[in-house]
């Protein structure tokens, strides 16, 4: 009989240590399939540690957690970035929208389409909108 052989040992929970995720290899060597090892397996147990001593998966897991860790901080900058760019898209097409209103097209102050353009949230551009308006019907009412 062929001896069993392991691959990427790591411990299920490294607070306790008391089981090992692994692979274990086909003695025909077509293929591997996962397998908990526990201590209270002794016969397993020794051919695991036979291979890969306890420093060597505690290196391994504590590697293993590090790039989990990392792999979800870019996961997670990467959707932080993506909202963020959303949110300025949404923005700009709000910002769009309030600009084709004939009174806000049409009317001359400077200052407050400057602002308009560059309002960072919604209430700042449904704000100057407003002004835009209040302004252009005073102008109007001031005229007639």
């Amino acid at each position: 009989m062929n001896e069993r052989k392991f691959k990427d040992p790591l411990w299920e929970d490294p607070n306790t240590k008391q089981r090992v995720r692994a692979r274990e290899v086909k003695e025909d060597g077509s293929g591997s399939f996962d397998i908990i090892v526990d201590r209270s397996d002794t016969e397993t147990w020794s051919l695991l540690v036979a291979q890969y001593s306890e420093d060597y998966i505690n290196d391994a897991t504590d590697k293993d957690i590090e790039k989990f860790r990392k792999e979800r901080d870019h996961r997670e900058t990467y959707r932080a970035e993506e909202e963020e760019r959303h949110r300025q898209e949404t923005l700009f097409a709000e910002k769009l929208v309030a600009f084709e209103i004939p009174e806000i097209k049409e009317n001359k102050n400077k200052k407050l389409k400057r602002r308009l353009r560059k309002a960072q949230t919604f209430t700042e551009i449904y704000a100057y909108a407003a002004a835009i308006i209040i302004d252009s019907d005073k102008g109007s009412t001031d005229a007639a």
